[in-house]
């Protein structure tokens, strides 16, 4: 169909368009998406050039287009960029890694585009010139500096009018050159931000960390290599921010009668204790990368309440944190798309059992832990590619399956959709376990998984009933 509601959100990025090029892409938008699109992404494509954004300034002259994401296209110079200025409906652009981009490129983009609100510009390694931001401080909702080095971000908490940033609800700093100071001003400066991200934030200590947890608005913060809290201070900082939420009324009450991890047999459904019993939090994303304090405190903390909207969280390289931390945060979080664990030697498969419970999950990292054992890995990928005895080569066996494995692969599907995503499991090696040179025999992989999920207590009989005999599944015939 060419209906026009089809082409108002253009994605080429998925690598379908490879072979179109700038002539081609340009083509079918002059055909079908002239006054109609209003957002076009063409992120990660090597075949376009400078040439097809001329052509799409002009072509979006008269508008309507909102939303360009250019990211990372190596043919795209940065001189090529302030034509887009000449798109007045133009409010998000995606510029990262565009090598070429330099200063005067983004003050004439910025002059000639006044409803621009929302710029990527991540690993421009060119820019210098914070000045062409901070300029118009009122104007922007989201400014990604991250991999920046050169920008002097300090001199954005120096705008002298009180809360000039206050609009801004995005923002990503590379922090390898903030100080302690510097670092504690992000919290009183940009009081409105959702999402906040600082890499390299080595000097950010605890009193910045409680700082943070002041700003009622967040949902999605990244602090990569924050090497300096504690784990009581992560603890503190969640038991703060929970109670910041509260005060601000974005609190969410949660159904308890649903069951959400490890711990539901033993807490009735929920994962909470006290007051904080059936209040969910804002959370959508969580990066804690090598920040190598964060243990089964901050873990249980951040549990302490179910996690409804948390979409990823990325755990990597924090050593300590062990089973009891990361299957309460997991068990906390049956909406994750995304788990990050690489080099968490601690954690074994009873730490990732509740990923079983996960019904969009897309992906799980464990590479370098090397206590998960394989057999769980498989087992997950076989639990996830489709419910058993569909004829999906990967997924489980039809007929007799183990009592365990027969109650986890039924709860999971009857809420997870045969169309979702496939899941992608990496192991010790960074492999994915569907390029695997040989996989164990289905027989093995269930009864290894049977006794893992013994091992991490997953079942509940709350939710998935009596399990005392093994279960039969229908195969495709059924």
């Amino acid at each position: 169909s060419l209906l026009p509601p089809l082409w108002r959100d253009l994605d080429f990025s998925d690598g379908r368009a490879t072979s179109l090029g700038s002539v081609g892409i340009l083509g079918l938008l002059r055909r079908y998406g002239r006054g109609v699109v209003e957002r076009l992404v063409l992120r990660g494509l090597d075949s376009v050039d400078d040439s097809l954004v001329l052509g799409v300034a002009e072509l979006f002259s008269p508008g309507p287009l909102r939303v360009l994401d250019l990211g990372g296209c190596p043919r795209i110079s940065g001189s090529a960029l302030p034509a887009c200025g000449g798109i007045p409906t133009l409010e998000e652009l995606g510029a990262e890694c565009i090598a070429s981009l330099e200063d005067q490129h983004v003050e004439q983009l910025c002059s000639r585009c006044p409803a621009l609100k929302r710029l990527d510009v991540r690993f421009c390694e060119a820019l210098t010139n914070i000045a062409v931001f901070s300029r118009r401080p009122g104007g922007w909702k989201a400014l990604q500096l991250d991999g920046c080095f050169r920008l002097n971000v300090a001199q954005m908490f120096r705008v002298s009018t009180p809360g000039a940033w206050a609009g801004l609800q995005e923002l990503s700093l590379d922090g390898e050159d903030l100080e302690t100071e510097q670092l504690a001003l992000i919290s009183s400066t940009f009081v409105g931000l959702r999402r906040l991200t600082v890499s390299f934030a080595r000097e950010l200590d605890a009193p910045v960390l409680q700082g943070l947890a002041e700003l009622r608005h967040m949902e999605s913060l990244t602090l990569r290599k924050a090497t300096q809290p504690t784990d009581a201070d992560w603890a503190a900082f969640f038991a703060t921010q929970r109670s910041t939420w509260a005060e601000g009324g974005r609190a969410q009450p949660v159904d308890c009668g649903v069951s959400v991890g490890v711990d539901a047999v033993h807490t009735g459904g929920c994962v909470g204790r006290g007051d904080d019993m059936g209040v969910g939090q804002p959370w959508r994303l969580l990066n804690v990368a090598e920040c190598e304090h964060f243990a089964d405190g901050a873990a249980l903390s951040l549990a302490a309440s179910s996690l409804p909207n948390l979409r990823e969280i990325d755990l990597s390289w924090c050593w300590h944190l062990t089973d009891s931390g990361l299957s309460a945060l997991l068990g906390a979080a049956q909406g994750l798309l995304r788990v990050k664990l690489a080099g968490m030697k601690g954690v074994t498969a009873s730490g990732i059992a509740p990923c079983c419970r996960m019904p969009g999950l897309v992906e799980l990292d464990c590479t370098s832990c090397n206590s998960v054992a394989d057999g769980m890995l498989e087992f997950l990928h076989r639990l996830f590619a489709g419910p058993p005895g569909t004829g999906d080569c990967h997924a489980l066996p039809p007929g007799v399956l183990p009592p365990l494995v027969t109650s986890v692969a039924q709860s999971l599907w009857r809420r997870r959709s045969r169309g979702a995503r496939a899941l992608q499991v990496k192991n010790y090696y960074a492999e994915y376990i569907e390029d695997w040179g040989q996989m164990r025999p289905l027989e093995e992989v269930c009864d290894i998984a049977e006794q893992l999920l013994a091992q991490a207590r997953l079942v509940s009989a709350l939710d998935l009933g009596p399990m005392s005999e093994p279960c039969a599944l229908a195969g495709p015939e059924a």
